[in-house]
């Protein structure tokens, strides 16, 4: 079983949409498992226990129930594919009955809610990358990104520029203190005229304060630059790899944010994951037991 950061995310992802699917699908799932409505609650139970992995015998009905469906893509059929394949990317281990259910997933990316369409397209990515699964099609990239990166930007650009003048001279002395009124320029000129987007080449001014700045929670205007931070790697990339240092470090604290500020960073987050194969690619997590809040990714609704 892998520990590293990308294969967890595509497996919290996953996860993420199991109880919602159940909810719409559990009599089915039952009648496919050969099991009452309370026996197969109570098997989902132990497999949300074990993180998704089928490796108790007294989940193995429900195992059997749920690759009926996916074979027959019959009802609940997403709901099966969510969860078999968050067991496969665990445990390397796959029925190959299941072989041609996997490339009709890919066919219905596009029919399912985009956090759903991401979640399944990232995941049998990752999949494919290990060997486990072939597909005769790979989901594309933009059946792998949850949102453009259009609809992110407006919202990150709204936090950068709800910075307080007095969190904006902050930021600008972050540099102790020197060169205050030049940072200060500049910040202004970014988050103006700008949009939030460095000029081109080794931007000292404002990008070191900003830099800076982004790597103290407690500090004003951290919400403000991280939103800057975000725009500028989601218009040109992680290129220098400050964002995949951050969320290791910040994580937390970045969904310990109020909502308004909080879901369109995680957002803008998410699209890096989703666009850059590279982001987060040494990470390991610690996935003893169940996965904490700034851990992975969490998924976000509506953007406010």
């Amino acid at each position: 079983m892998s520990n590293d950061f990308r294969t967890m995310q595509a497996v919290s992802d996953l996860i993420h949409h199991v109880k919602p699917l159940l909810a719409q699908h559990l009599a089915a799932v039952a009648a496919a498992s050969v099991l009452g409505l309370r026996e197969t609650g109570e098997a989902f139970a132990l497999l949300r226990d074990d993180n998704f992995r089928f490796q108790r015998d007294k989940t193995l009905a429900l195992l059997d129930g749920l690759e009926t469906i996916a074979i027959t893509r019959a009802e609940g059929f997403d709901l099966a594919v969510v969860v078999l394949l968050a067991d496969v990317l665990q445990r390397r281990q796959v029925s190959g009955l299941l072989t041609e259910a996997w490339d009709e997933a890919c066919k219905h990316l596009r029919d399912w809610p985009a956090t759903l369409r991401a979640a399944v397209a990232n995941g049998l990515r990752r999949a494919v990358e290990f060997n486990v699964i072939s597909l005769d099609k790979l989901p594309t990239d933009a059946d792998c990104r949850t949102r453009q990166s259009g609809e992110i930007a407006e919202p990150l650009l709204r936090i950068a520029r709800s910075m307080r003048r007095d969190e904006l001279y902050a930021v600008a002395q972050a540099d102790r203190g020197e060169d205050v009124e030049s940072h200060f320029a500049a910040l202004m000129d970014v988050i103006g005229k700008r949009d939030g987007i460095f000029p081109e080449g080794d931007v000292w001014y404002p990008g070191e304060v900003v830099n800076l700045t982004a790597n103290v929670p407690s500090a004003p205007g951290f919400e403000g630059c991280t939103a800057i931070l975000l725009l500028n790697a989601i218009a040109h990339g992680d290129n220098t790899g400050g964002l995949d240092c951050r969320w290791p470090l910040h994580g937390a604290a970045y969904c310990a944010l109020r909502p308004s500020t909080r879901d369109p960073i995680l957002a803008g987050i998410r699209h890096i994951y989703e666009s850059d194969a590279n982001f987060l690619s040494v990470e390991e997590i610690d996935i003893a037991g169940r996965l904490g809040e700034g851990a992975t990714i969490p998924v976000v609704g509506d953007l406010l």
